[in-house]
């Protein structure tokens, strides 16, 4: 099975895990794994197939041009990756995904959840702010257990090629759906709320470079579920472990594993 990953690279400052997640991906035995790397600087990492410098006026549209690559080339692999250059991803990721897209409904698409790890607990840096589980949304497809959690990022998303023909014929997959007046309107009205600490109300706005995978989940035709019966299974590595301690400038966003065990409980006895 030929697979297409394509990553985005901005600078010089995270090589170091973008040579972990491109050594990851090589070392993947059931795939014939095709690495495509779309930067604003050149690179020489092992493992890379393809280099595309790009150059833009605005490299918040950077990720964006790993979606058009993908299309570019839908017609040449049976699965499909984007990815950050610092989420790991791992063969099991790819073999759950074709696993649970085989009985999953079509208008349902399997998805990954963001951790970082001290070296000890875990941290989930999606699981902030207002997001959370949605605890009515628990359905069951082929014995295992699958719910819609809130906030869609992942920084990456896993494809096969139906799907991403599916997204293809939903939204143009080369462009960033544009934010309705409505979502506009409320992404201000929830930065009031956040003042007056109010809860925030959906749907959320995501910056552009969110956009590049949360506009496939969101507006792709099909609800993201990830399978919390293996729960485990379907995390993904954030390597930096930044936004634990709120390191290098970001904000410290996350919810500890404690949060995470009691909702998994709540709901897998739904």
């Amino acid at each position: 099975m030929k697979l297409l990953a394509v990553l985005v690279n901005y600078g010089d400052e995270q090589l170091s895990y973008l040579e972990q997640v491109v050594t990851a991906l090589k070392r993947f035995k059931k795939y014939e794994v095709t690495v495509i790397v779309q930067s604003n600087i050149p690179l020489e990492i092992k493992g890379i197939d393809i280099v595309n410098v790009v150059v833009l006026n605005n490299y918040q549209l950077l990720p964006l041009t790993c979606r058009k690559e993908i299309w570019k080339r839908k017609d040449e692999y049976d699965v499909f990756i984007y990815g950050e250059n610092d989420h790991l991803f791992l063969e099991k990721h790819v073999d759950k995904h074709i696993e649970y897209s085989s009985f999953l409904p079509e208008n349902r698409i399997p998805g990954l959840i963001q951790y970082e790890n001290d070296g000890g607990d875990f941290y989930y840096v999606g699981y902030h702010s207002h997001f959370d589980w949605d605890y009515d949304s628990v359905e069951i497809h082929n014995g295992k257990k699958f719910a819609y959690f809130s906030n869609t990022h992942q920084a990456t998303f896993i494809l096969t090629k139906k799907q991403l023909e599916k997204v293809g014929n939903t939204i143009n997959f080369k462009k960033l759906i544009r934010y309705k007046p409505f979502y506009l309107y409320n992404n201000f009205a929830n930065s009031i709320r956040k003042k007056f600490k109010k809860p925030i109300v959906e749907p959320f706005r995501y910056s552009l470079k969110c956009k590049v995978n949360t506009d496939v989940y969101d507006f792709g035709g099909m609800k993201k579920v990830i399978c919390i019966s293996e729960f485990e299974d379907n995390r993904i590595h954030h390597l930096p472990n930044l936004y634990i301690e709120g390191l290098k400038g970001r904000r410290k966003l996350n919810s500890d594993e404690d949060r995470m065990r009691f909702a998994l409980q709540k709901m897998l006895k739904n």
